[in-house]
């Protein structure tokens, strides 16, 4: 398609022409040169910023900023934010060669110094930093990357960057492909220079430095008490400079002599002092207000009580912020490893993914509630669901195969009948007893009462024929002479063991002797 067009109400296309010439998509008609308030022909574009143009200075007044102790350590902890991070390579569709060959350069570069230096786009709008090259044996790779003062660099009409020279110092140079890359904080068409955060601070800044000034001056001034000296009237002037003087001393010695005619009256300079809380007011304010603008947050840069609920919701804002300046490291790392892929195995070359991701521990409420759901047995989770809920990759778990399904159980044994019954009158049965109910219904009768008759009919007898314990115990030891006592005592229980088997199948009805 050549021109623009609409469809007509004849249902025909329409062409937009322009002085009878047809505009083509691919033209771009909102250009610089046809605005008309675009006058920079043949010089850098001046830099937006709304600071640096009601100062009329250039950005190095930004670099002056750092020294205060409040912008210094934030702009440190939004920093330390990324670089707490730890960096990978993700392999992708490019070759195990390819991804093996960026990690050994990557290991030979001070990656946290170059992310650091990657890291103050944001604090002026845009960091300029040239990659010096170097070749070792066939192969070409970056030696070092250094970033460059950004008020040596400057944008032209087509939002191209150049380096000012002394020979070039309107529109400076050009620069050559794979030489320089561009860390850029929110960058448009109408400022290829990015948005720096530390114009946002600047009045902050110079607010607070004028209150310290005049703060020093009143806690100078209302610090102590005034000292007031009189002398009489009609004194010649040098007596009264020198009994200035003396009351100047005494501010240092607390010693003073002076003329009995004169006096010196103390005043308390307690109500004045009280005035100089504004100024602590005053710094507290714009030190917030630098906190927020720089990590988007004040809770962790001030001391001060507040609710958990707060404590994470500025912890949402920090890594929300963290994220942002991730991406313009990693959008520079990855250029960086096109142009090395590019230059070792040609522009064609898949690339290996440079990413930057953080140790995370495992969030223990959804790890309980997981558990709590999966031990129902009415839910399973998939392994995609713990990569999202949890982080894992793929080689960090593996799924078990589910246990074999178990045979149909048998009807229930005669202990687990007693054991039922001891559980629904609220006992619970020994394990002796569970065993003596399984060997009981185990057994033959028959074959019990055949035993029962052959060797317990002679005490069967005795029993039966005695009159009281004594009898019996004398007529086993008659019958059974060649016995211990301890044998004698075995053998009585072995008679109580099987008279309770006999009861027990009696009362079953399966005994019938």
């Amino acid at each position: 398609m050549d021109q623009i067009s609409i469809w007509g109400t004849a249902n025909k296309f329409v062409s937009f022409d322009e002085g009878g010439k047809p505009v083509r998509l691919t033209d771009e008609i909102a250009t610089r040169q046809r605005s008309p308030d675009f006058y920079a022909l043949g010089m850098l574009l001046p830099n937006p910023d709304p600071v640096l143009r009601k100062l009329g200075q250039n950005i190095r007044v930004y670099r002056e900023l750092l020294s205060d102790p409040r912008v210094g350590a934030c702009a440190e902890s939004r920093k330390s934010a990324v670089l707490s991070l730890n960096w990978e390579l993700e392999k992708g569709k490019a070759k195990s060669r390819q991804a093996k060959f960026v990690e050994g350069v990557f290991q030979d570069l001070d990656l946290p110094r170059i992310m650091g230096e990657m890291l103050s786009a944001p604090l002026y709008g845009f960091q300029p930093l040239e990659v010096l090259w170097r070749r070792v044996g066939q192969a070409v790779v970056p030696d070092n990357v250094w970033g460059k003062p950004v008020e040596w660099f400057g944008f032209d009409e087509e939002n191209r960057l150049r380096f000012r020279t002394k020979e070039n110092i309107m529109l400076g140079d050009l620069l050559p492909e794979r030489k320089f890359l561009l860390a850029r904080h929110n960058p448009s068409y109408q400022s290829p220079y990015g948005e720096s955060i530390l114009s946002r601070v600047f009045w902050s800044v110079a607010f607070k430095k004028g209150g310290m000034k005049f703060w020093l001056q009143c806690a100078e001034k209302f610090g102590g008490d005034f000292l007031v000296g009189k002398h009489p009237r009609g004194m010649d002037q040098r007596e009264i400079d020198k009994l200035a003087d003396m009351l100047e001393n005494m501010i240092q010695s607390a010693i003073a002599v002076v003329p009995d005619d004169s006096s010196v009256e103390i005043l308390d300079s307690k109500g004045k002092a009280a005035s100089s809380l504004l100024f602590k007011d005053l710094k507290q304010c714009c030190d917030t207000d630098i906190a927020i603008a720089l990590c988007g947050q004040n809770l962790t840069t001030e001391v001060k009580g507040g609710s958990l609920a707060a404590a994470e919701v500025h912890q949402q804002v920090r890594r929300e912020i963290r994220d942002g300046d991730k991406k313009i490291v990693t959008g520079c790392m990855q250029q960086l490893i096109d142009w090395t892929v590019d230059l070792n195995f040609g522009p064609g070359s898949e690339k290996p993914q440079f990413g930057l991701y953080e140790d995370e521990e495992v969030d223990k409420a959804l790890a309980d509630r997981d558990g709590i759901l999966a031990a129902t047995g009415q839910i399973e989770f998939t392994a995609e669901y713990f990569k999202k809920a949890y982080g894992f990759a793929d080689d960090d778990f593996n799924i078990k195969s589910p246990p074999p399904a178990e045979a149909t159980p048998a009807p229930p044994s005669a202990t687990a009948r007693n054991a039922s019954l001891a559980f629904a009158e609220g006992h619970v049965p020994f394990p002796e007893q569970a065993a003596l109910d399984d060997l009981v219904a185990s057994l033959d009768p028959e074959a019990l009462g055949r035993q029962m008759d052959g060797i317990l009919k002679p005490v069967k007898e005795l029993i039966q024929g005695a009159a009281n314990f004594a009898e019996i115990e004398q007529g086993l030891a008659a019958a059974y002479p060649d016995m211990t006592d301890e044998q004698l005592t075995e053998q009585l229980a072995r008679c109580m063991f099987l008279a309770d088997i006999v009861g027990r199948l009696s009362a079953q009805g399966k005994f019938g002797g």
